[in-house]
């Protein structure tokens, strides 16, 4: 067996599991080498990914959740990549993994495994080098055109009374004091600059199409030449400017300078340009991809806990590099 005296009760439950994944993707059970590629195994939640290889039939992750046991989200997490995989047309710059093999009853999964370094990477690498970042900006731009055209999109009104209703509550009750957040005028602000774009962009017309999820940098895998989505985590219609917003405002959090910005902007127009020259459903004036920019930064830091105690890493983090582009975006 591939997996050698397994230790805990994950990784024994992932070398039970594991000839079954085998036979049900009709892969051979010996001549297998892994490699742990995350772990994680708390009171709540517990599971386990690897990188497997067979010298006949190549790269996989093997996946297993022990907890929690939701095997009914965990199927629907698999079958939105299969759904998704099936309409992506892949080419040598676009691709998607493909899934292999869905355990419902383990709460296992085969995928293929996308070569390469996490987006991310690349962009970090071209940190100096502002031509070599929009040229990777407008190949991502490229691969989501590529990922909403796999469900036929339509026209829609769009309506952002419901994001403006709920900040407006959110903030009465900061006003109020029963709700503590960091950086509250700022807050606040954003709010009333919310508002005003609502007003601007209400009732214009924008596309909704198969929303991607989580689409920042580290979930694309890049080798050079191919750009690959590894982790769906939607699939509903929306506006396409949630995965845009998602996606520009992690580039511009990371790689660029709340000085580029001019008064009211959120992300450079160089970028902007760049993106929109690979992504070609709709343009940079849709009114989703104005607006939910700004919704975004806001939910963002509107999640940030008060007391910097109470903060993890990621929250630090998050404050420091969103809260000088909000500054630049709602005053």
């Amino acid at each position: 067996m591939w997996l050698e005296d397994p230790i805990t009760k994950l990784e024994r439950a992932a070398h039970a599991a594991w000839p079954g994944v085998l036979e049900e993707a009709q892969l051979p059970m010996v001549g297998w080498s892994y490699v742990l590629l995350s772990k994680r195994e708390e009171t709540d939640r517990a599971r386990i990914s690897y990188l497997v290889e067979h010298p006949k039939h190549g790269l996989f992750k093997y996946r297993l959740q022990l907890r929690p046991r939701a095997q009914a989200a965990f199927a629907a997490h698999y079958l939105r990549l299969e759904k998704a995989s099936r309409a992506f047309q892949r080419s040598e710059r676009l691709s998607l993994i493909k899934p292999m093999c869905l355990d419902i009853a383990n709460q296992a999964s085969l995928t293929t495994y996308a070569e390469g370094l996490p987006f991310s990477e690349y962009m970090r690498d071209a940190a100096e080098d502002n031509a070599r970042q929009l040229e990777l900006l407008q190949l991502a731009g490229e691969w989501l055109d590529a990922y909403h055209r796999t469900k036929v999109s339509e026209t829609r009104i769009f309506q952002p009374k419901h994001a403006v209703n709920y900040y407006h509550d959110l903030g009465e009750k900061i006003q109020s004091g029963d709700l503590k957040v960091t950086a509250k005028p700022l807050i606040l602000q954003g709010v009333e600059r919310l508002s005003e774009l609502a007003n601007k962009y209400s009732d214009q017309q924008t596309v909704s199409a198969v929303q991607y999820g989580d689409f920042h940098m580290r979930n694309l895998i890049f080798d050079g030449t191919c750009l690959t989505g590894i982790n769906i985590s939607k699939n509903q219609p929306a506006p396409v400017g949630h995965d845009i917003a998602r996606l520009l405002l992690n580039y511009t959090a990371i790689l660029r300078s709340s000085k580029e910005l001019e008064s009211g902007q959120i992300i450079p127009a160089d970028a902007i340009e760049a993106f929109f020259a690979g992504y070609r459903l709709v343009g940079p004036n849709d009114p989703s991809v104005q607006f939910l920019p700004y919704a975004k930064i806001l939910g963002s830091l509107v999640n940030v806990p008060q007391r910097r105690n109470d903060r993890s890493k990621t929250n630090q983090k998050t404050l420091e590099r969103l809260r000088p582009i909000a500054r630049v975006a709602f005053t």
